[in-house]
């Protein structure tokens, strides 16, 4: 059964197996979820490589020292500071590993990187399995979805006012939906894995059944064939929610259980030959009478002896009609009161061994009529053990034995019973007495379990869909006929193969398993509608029946044309990924400003950290971080090589003038490559220079002259703007600094022969 013809609602929804807050769920086409799919997984990505950026940022901090350190220390910053993604870091650190690691040129490299380059493979295996998983959010209810429920309602075979109309829509609609349920029983309620095509519509691909192949005689006087070795099948309590699909909060569920009990039927003393003048010779059977229209007969089944024929010779030929089972059934409701009953035609009242007044009963009667069978069959329904005429193969020129049915008809009777329970009660007062499908009766025990009133509506509108368009066994029996049976499967020209002693328990099952799955496409066919050429039987809920039409709205399938994602999922993902990728893109520079803040603050001096050489430099970590980058590091190259006229030195972007270039590799030595050296002084350094030193000697009210012999040094009253102000300049034989100490003094150092002199 697929679900292309479904009208599934798009957007959100509450699946309330989870609850109302994991239950939160979106459904989208199977092309957007897609996208959202690819997206999530992406997303994931990113966020492992922010996750990474931080515990790199993290790691640098707690490795950063300010001592001279070997170049492992200085490599592994490095890394830290510029690997974006935790497999390059991995890479990188694992190639410096080995490049340290021989010759000793570096103490203990394997303590110092290899507990990094763990961390980063499994963060990179952590994440990666993340992303590929990321689709889980999808979870258990990767293709549940909810029916729009545009055409709400069920069949009402008295709607119409042209009666033929039942004998030339409905009745063929039924005859398929019967074969439908059968085979979606043989193929999907099977011990075998569903996951098969046509297995994959309702909620669950199957309902349970528990069978006991042995039980004992589920009816009186000892009417069973045997006491032993009979059947009972047992659904156990269906939850309306998690095995029926119909979506609703727990206040508004309800529970079901079916349960069959089946056993071959004597014949002796019930069957009576009888002489029809329409039919002939017949055999009638006795086990209760049937009531009509036309008052009813005091025989239940009847069976014409002769009719099939056979060739005499006994040969195989495909020019004879094509002999085939007979099957028929009746059904009586159990009733404490027969008159309960709307006279209702050809309705059996069965004799007292086979009344049940707390089950409905079923009567199935199977008939081969000059069937031969390749070997004998113990089976009691099927019991074939009576010799025929040998077979002739006339292609082989051959001959084996075959067997005929040994009574005109096989019986075999079902007790079939339901009860409602409320989940939400204790157990042991939760359910109704076991009972049968149709019972007046039952309305007053179920409004005692369910006092709820709109619990109770959302059962009643229940009871009504199932009850009125579920097939029980008489129904798929009725309607298709032999067509129902699995021993047609070995049937051809007439002649049967082997089947197994247990049979009739193989055929029970099969027809448990095709109402069951009737049941299962009752309320997904009410919700989603009958198909159009029925409208003239279609009945939906009235307009004030608020509980009727939620049900329809709330009715979920299993459809892999769409994706349904868990909302909570995919918010935590989003929010915890936003908030970690936030995180990277925002800690370094707060945690700077912060450090900057506080060092300004605290007016902290810079010189007393450089003349000190023990106490670490409060900016020294965040100035590393920043100058270990790849632009910073190229700016330092560059720079000690002596090009380039550097600003914003202290950010991430260092730049130069404009038109400046910049060093080129030497060549020199191919396996020891550097950049090439500025020989000549840089021009842009002389002029600021010159600049500085101008500015302090033209600014009065001192100045500053030199001779041949030395320096002679005028001192007049000075700004006090100029405190601290100091130039140092180079000149033929020397240097020659000049530091304002104090508006009224200047020093003057000359530095000759390696040797330094001071003048005030």
């Amino acid at each position: 059964m697929a679900s292309q013809n479904y009208a599934v609602h798009i957007g959100f929804w509450t699946n309330w197996s989870h609850g109302k807050i994991q239950g939160a769920t979106v459904t989208l086409t199977r092309q957007n979820g897609g996208f959202l799919i690819a997206f999530l997984a992406i997303f994931v990505g990113m966020v492992g490589k922010s996750f990474w950026r931080l515990g790199c940022f993290m790691l640098h901090r707690y490795f950063s020292s300010a001592n001279p350190e070997d170049g492992i220390y200085h490599q592994r910053q490095a890394i830290l500071r510029n690997s974006d993604t935790a497999q390059d870091a991995a890479w990188r650190l694992l190639m410096s590993l080995c490049a340290w690691r021989s010759g000793r040129r570096a103490s203990r490299p394997i303590a110092r990187l290899l507990p990094i380059i763990v961390f980063a493979f499994l963060l990179s295996a952590a994440f990666g399995i993340a992303s590929i998983f990321s689709s889980r959010v999808t979870s258990e209810t990767a293709n549940e979805v909810l029916l729009q429920a545009t055409r709400c309602g069920t069949i009402d075979p008295s709607k119409p006012t042209d009666p033929s109309l039942q004998l030339t829509l409905l009745q063929p609609y039924y005859a398929e939906s019967a074969s439908k349920h059968l085979i979606y029983g043989q193929k999907c309620y099977t011990n075998i894995s569903t996951n098969t095509d046509g297995c994959n519509l309702y909620i669950k691909p199957q309902l349970p059944l528990f069978s006991d192949r042995n039980a004992s005689c589920p009816f009186g006087d000892g009417i069973c064939r045997s006491e032993t070795g009979n059947l009972i099948l047992d659904t156990g309590y269906l939850d309306s929610n998690a095995d029926l699909g119909i979506n609703a909060p727990p206040k508004e569920r309800f529970q079901m259980r079916f349960v069959h009990q089946c056993a071959p039927i004597k014949t002796e003393g019930h069957m009576v030959p009888f002489n029809d003048s329409e039919y002939g010779s017949v055999m009638r059977y006795n086990y209760g009478k049937i009531l009509n229209v036309r008052g009813g007969t005091n025989f239940t089944y009847e069976l014409p002896v002769n009719n099939a024929y056979l060739p005499d010779d006994g040969s195989t030929s495909a020019n004879i009609p094509r002999l085939d089972y007979g099957i028929g059934s009746q059904t009586h409701h159990a009733t404490p009161n027969e008159s309960l009953f709307v006279a209702t035609p050809n309705r059996w009242l069965p004799i007292p061994p086979l009344l049940r007044p707390d089950a409905d009963v079923h009567m199935l009667f199977l008939s081969a009529p000059e069937i031969r069978f390749s070997m004998p069959v113990s089976d009691p329904w099927f019991l074939a053990t009576r010799n025929a005429s040998q077979i002739h193969n006339q292609d082989t020129k051959t001959t084996f034995n075959s067997y005929v049915q040994s009574e005109p008809l096989g019986v075999m009777a079902c007790a079939i019973q339901m009860q409602y329970c409320n989940p939400r009660l204790p157990k042991g007062q939760n359910c109704e007495p076991l009972r049968g499908l149709i019972d007046p009766r039952a309305s007053d025990e179920v409004t005692k379990i369910f006092p709820d009133e709109q619990q109770f509506a959302a059962l009643k509108w229940a009871d009504s869909l199932w009850t009125g368009s579920t097939f029980t066994v008489n129904n798929m029996v009725g309607f298709i006929g032999s067509s129902s049976l699995l021993a047609r499967y070995g049937l051809a020209y007439g002649y049967q193969g082997p089947l197994p002693d247990n049979q009739w328990q193989l055929e029970s099952e099969h027809w448990v398993k095709g109402t069951l799955a009737s049941l299962q496409d009752t309320f997904v066919t009410a919700a989603n509608g009958i198909p159009e050429t029925l409208d003239a039987f279609r009945a939906g809920p009235a307009a004030n029946e608020t509980v009727a039409l939620g049900m329809c709205k709330n009715q979920k399938i299993v459809s892999t044309a769409f994706s349904s994602f868990n909302v909570l999922g995919i918010s935590l993902i989003l929010i915890l990924g936003s908030w970690i990728i936030v995180l990277d893109m925002g800690l370094e520079p707060a945690v700077a400003w912060w450090q900057r803040r506080r060092y300004t603050r605290h007016q902290l001096n810079d010189e007393f950290y450089a003349a000190d050489g023990k106490t670490p430099h409060p900016l020294y970590s965040a100035l590393e971080w920043s100058h270990t980058s790849t632009l910073q590091l190229q700016r330092l190259a560059h720079e000690e090589a002596g090009y380039g006229a550097w600003t914003a030195c202290d950010g991430d972007t260092p730049v130069t003038q404009p038109g400046q270039q910049l060093a080129a590799l030497s060549l020199a030595d191919v396996k020891h490559p550097v950049l090439k050296r500025l020989e000549t002084p840089r021009q842009w350094e002389a002029e600021a220079e010159q600049e500085e030193w101008e500015g302090i000697i033209a600014a009065k009210p001192w100045g500053v002259k030199r001779s041949d012999t030395g320096l002679e040094t005028l001192v007049e009253e000075m700004d006090e703007g100029i405190k601290g102000k100091s130039v140092e300049r180079e000149e033929a034989g020397g240097i020659v600094a000049a530091v304002v100490a104090s508006p009224t003094q200047l020093e003057m150092h000359e530095q000759r022969d390696g040797a330094w002199r001071t003048f005030r």
